[in-house]
C-alpha cells in the first residue's frame, strides 16, 4: 500500500520583475535576461539504440512477436524522454 501526498509549498518572496519567455528552436528556452535553457531528452547512448530499433521494427513483419517486443523496446525509451520533459518542465517553471 502506498500513500501520496502534495509537494511541499515553496515560500517565496515577490521581487516585482517582470521576466519574459521565449521558447524557440535552437535553444529550448530563453529568458529577457539572456539565460538560455536547454532540454535534454535523450543521452546519444539511448538515442543511438532507439533509432536502430525503429530502423528494425521498419523491416519485421507486422503482427508478429518480435515486432512487438521491438515496440515495447522503443516504448519505453520514448517513455524515458517524455518523463525527462515532464521534470524538466517541472523544475523550470518551479
Amino acid at each position: 500500500m502506498s500513500f501520496t501526498r502534495p509537494g511541499p509549498q515553496i515560500e517565496r518572496e515577490p521581487t516585482g520583475e517582470i521576466v519574459g519567455l521565449d521558447m524557440g528552436v535552437t535553444h529550448t528556452l530563453a529568458t529577457s535576461k539572456g539565460k538560455f535553457l536547454d532540454m535534454k531528452l535523450l543521452t546519444n547512448r539511448e538515442r543511438q539504440p532507439k533509432r536502430r530499433l525503429q530502423r528494425k521494427l521498419a523491416r519485421q513483419t507486422k503482427g508478429s512477436n518480435r515486432r512487438n517486443a521491438t515496440k515495447l523496446a522503443i516504448a519505453k525509451l520514448s517513455a524515458k524522454g517524455t518523463d525527462r520533459r515532464k521534470d524538466w518542465i517541472e523544475w523550470t517553471t518551479t
